[in-house]
């Protein structure tokens, strides 16, 4: 027999696996998307383990994202929103090369954390550390040496 906070969790669980659906998202997408690993997503949406308010505010915010172009219509992919924000940034400012940083997150095996980056939608890579700050730091210092090499690799024009 299950205690009462259990049964709370699978009702809040069973709301964060609607979230995630109606997003169109499978657990390791929606964890390459947040600071939680695919493991502990499922905990969360079958009810293991409780949800903490962060964790709800997570999975509602990346559904806010994928809301429906049109209604009855079949829902975007939050990414194909996403290049189209940063094509229309790069159109907008042209001052310059556009990089994006992604969030941290942790890797599969649970061993560490990576940081996804992106120059100008052309370089693409993603940096490593052992917490989510130094997997930031890391690619920044990636998108920097980059950013270098590429400046010395340009010649007079």
């Amino acid at each position: 027999m299950s205690s009462r906070g259990e049964q709370g969790n699978g009702v809040v669980g069973a709301r964060l696996r609607r979230l995630r659906e109606e997003s169109g998202l499978s657990l390791a997408a929606l964890a390459a998307r947040v600071p939680y690993s695919r493991a502990a997503l499922g905990h969360y949406e079958t009810g293991a383990r409780a949800a903490s308010f962060e964790v709800i505010g997570w999975y509602e915010r990346v559904h806010a994202q994928s809301t429906p172009v049109l209604p009855g219509s079949r829902r975007r992919d939050p990414r194909a929103a996403d290049a189209a924000l940063a094509t229309a940034i790069a159109a907008a400012h042209r001052t310059g090369p556009l990089i994006e940083i992604g969030r941290p997150h942790q890797g599969d095996s649970g061993t560490g954390y990576f940081c996804p980056f992106r120059i100008d939608g052309v370089i693409e890579g993603r940096a490593a550390g052992t917490d989510p700050a130094t997997a930031l730091h890391s690619a920044l210092r990636a998108v920097g040496a980059e950013l270098k090499r590429a400046g010395n690799n340009v010649g007079p024009s």
